[in-house]
């Protein structure tokens, strides 16, 4: 790696998903509430897929380790991440039917993508050259792809559709909900839905348009906005009804 300065936006993305990982989890074993279990879950899987992403760098990629913390890296981010934060959004809002269904084809798109990544062909020379870029095109082409485009799109579906409905149903409502002005709450989601596109693109980008370089700073700037807008909704008083975390997003529930 001719150029250390290309790890910073990466190693930015290691701190921001580490700390929301760390206030979601505390939420959870605060409150246990299942959609905060799996927001962790998710979150945990975003930090170390980008710490593992860190460390192959380190390593060497193309190293027997480097290959393995590619392999973790690309099941637990490219693949799994998206669909489990999505999971979170399912539960907040959705009724038991509906979770049952999306955690049953998660459970299997999960297991079918982690055995076919796991397995898939590397390209070593794409691999030696994959600091700075998000890894596209290392992993021969095969089945895992279909598998990684359902669980993204389950994914940014669960969060985008969550916060727009949300947002919506806020708007409607136009009052205050646990001491915080249905204008906040709307900025929020508006953070949040901002922040999961952003993340949602930044693949679709490097994978399609070719802006390979642009990944990592994309989102970094995608967890951002979407931290800030759950940090954001944090800002509440203490008496905060059942009601009123069924109808913010993703992140305005949580306090």
């Amino acid at each position: 790696m001719n150029n250390p300065l290309i790890l910073i936006p990466p190693i930015i993305n290691v701190i921001v998903t580490g700390l929301f990982a760390g206030m979601v989890l505390s939420q959870f074993i605060r409150r246990h509430r299942p959609y905060q279990l799996y927001w962790s879950i998710a979150l945990l899987m975003a930090f170390i897929a980008t710490l593992c992403y860190v460390l192959m760098i380190a390593v060497q990629p193309t190293s027997t380790a480097g290959v393995l913390l590619f392999r973790l890296y690309y099941i637990l981010g490219g693949a799994l991440m998206p669909a489990w934060l999505g999971l979170g959004s399912v539960t907040l809002i959705g009724g038991p039917r509906l979770r049952f269904t999306y955690l049953t084809i998660l459970y299997i798109l999960s297991a079918l993508a982690t055995v076919l990544i796991f397995f898939a062909s590397i390209d070593m020379h794409a691999l030696s050259h994959v600091a700075g870029t998000p890894g596209t095109g290392i992993l021969q082409p095969g089945l895992w792809l279909v598998t990684i485009i359902i669980l993204n799109t389950l994914g940014v579906v669960a969060v985008a559709g969550v916060a727009i409905y949300s947002g919506w149903k806020l708007l409607r409502r136009q009052t205050q909900m646990a001491g915080h002005q249905t204008y906040n709450l709307v900025l929020a989601n508006v953070l949040i839905l901002a922040g999961a596109l952003l993340d949602g693109a930044a693949g679709t980008l490097a994978r399609l348009l070719g802006f390979q370089s642009l990944f990592w700073a994309i989102m970094a700037v995608g967890w951002i906005v979407f931290f800030v807008g759950v940090l954001y909704t944090s800002r509440r008083p203490h008496a905060v009804t059942q009601t009123a975390n069924a109808e913010s997003t993703v992140a305005s529930s949580q306090s």
